[in-house]
């Protein structure tokens, strides 16, 4: 296996049987392919005694997508040290990196068969009464674990370089600042949103302040952050939560990773919303108190790891208060921009498209509104109970 070749089911199992202890000599091994993946090979090795792991491999492409993004294997290689990186911040909260093999461009994960992934729970109405607690925690510990508060300068330029991913971050920028923002092959507008996108489109000051937020997201290389922090890479349980797929990791601003994660949870919050059923409406309450205690979690843990940090000047008190209510006007700006390009961007929300056309179309617009309204505003944003405020409005 030198050379890299994509991996077919039995190649799987035998990498998985080669690099772990779980299985042994005689396991009669049964392989599952996940065949939903644009841009990776992902599968299920598992033994006749149930014990499982997942071996995910990265394609040097993206299927199905535009030929503007060329991907390398290298990203395979940033997930695989992210991860780890992210479990020594907060090691009950991400996923195990059991092998990481250079020359096929996969690794070996521990298998979270046991846990539900959050976006389908969500959809289906399941609570998780410690998710947002976990998620402020999450993104708390590596925010400040992985910059300058923590690492020397040498350090922190040594682990800058080595978590360059300009591939995947190119698709990031087209697909949160670029696309949604004018005519894209890459859009598609339903036909009740036409004329609100076509003047979103024509919006000179909301495009002036995603300018901005774009300018933001290239430039200010303060942590490493996950990248990709949907509902769609955390694995949850009743009292558990596992963070997952980190290829789109790299150094970019405080805040970034909250905004995104708030932006996908207030697209089932307007989902729910639309709906007139009373468990729906149950959800709706739900998800806006986890994106409260989110809210909360992360400010509180954040002081706290920021009192950890080993520079003098860095400790200042009043520059750590400014640097959080920075990184809290940027999320509010990056949920937006989130929210937006989950609307009629490429991916669009499943919680949106599994309502029925009439209910899909009204939880759009309000997405759409609530979306604009957070890009526009976020550099006003005082506090979280102004974000709570302009969700429930």
């Amino acid at each position: 296996m030198s050379q890299y070749h994509q991996f077919s089911s039995t190649e799987a199992a035998e990498f998985a049987n080669k690099y772990s202890d779980l299985f042994g000599e005689r396991s009669k091994l049964t392989t599952q392919c996940f065949g939903d993946n644009h841009m990776n090979l992902v599968f299920r090795v598992q033994n006749q005694a149930g014990t499982s792991l997942i071996v995910k491999q990265g394609l040097p492409f993206a299927r199905g997508l535009s030929e503007r993004w060329p991907l390398t294997l290298e990203r395979r290689r940033i997930e695989a040290e992210a991860l780890k990186l992210f479990a020594k911040a907060a090691p009950e909260l991400v996923v195990e990196v059991l092998h990481y093999d250079a020359s096929q461009a996969a690794i070996l994960l521990e298998d979270l068969a046991q846990l539900d992934l959050l976006s389908p729970a969500l959809i289906q109405g399941r609570q998780f009464h410690q998710l947002g607690r976990q998620l402020g925690e999450f993104l708390a510990k590596i925010a400040v674990s992985n910059s300058d508060f923590m690492l020397a300068l040498p350090q922190q330029r040594a682990r800058q370089q080595q978590f360059l991913n300009p591939e995947p971050w190119q698709i990031t920028e087209d697909l949160l600042f670029n696309d949604p923002y004018c005519h894209h092959e890459r859009n598609e507008v339903p036909a009740a949103l036409r004329l609100p996108v076509q003047q979103l489109w024509q919006h000179d000051a909301l495009l002036a302040q995603v300018a901005r937020l774009k300018h933001r997201f290239r430039t200010q290389a303060e942590t490493l952050v996950h990248g990709d922090f949907t509902c769609g890479s955390v694995f949850v349980g009743k009292t558990s939560l596992k963070v997952i797929d980190a290829e789109f990791a790299g150094f970019g601003p405080h805040g970034f990773d909250l905004g995104i994660m708030l932006g996908s949870l207030m697209l089932h919050y307007c989902a729910a919303a639309a709906k007139s059923e009373p468990a729906a409406k149950e959800q709706q309450q739900y998800l806006f108190s986890q994106i409260k205690q989110l809210l909360i979690s992360y400010q509180e843990l954040l002081v706290q790891q920021l009192a950890q940090c080993r520079d003098v000047l860095l400790s200042n008190p009043e520059f750590q208060q400014q640097l959080q209510q920075d990184a809290l006007k940027l999320a509010v700006g990056m949920a937006g921009c989130e929210i937006i390009r989950r609307i009629y961007g490429a991916f669009p929300a499943a919680c949106l498209q599994q309502l029925p056309l009439a209910q899909r179309s009204q939880a759009q617009l309000q997405a759409l509104a609530l979306g604009q309204r957070l890009i526009l505003q976020h550099s006003h944003c005082t506090d979280s109970a102004q974000v709570l405020a302009w969700l429930a409005s």
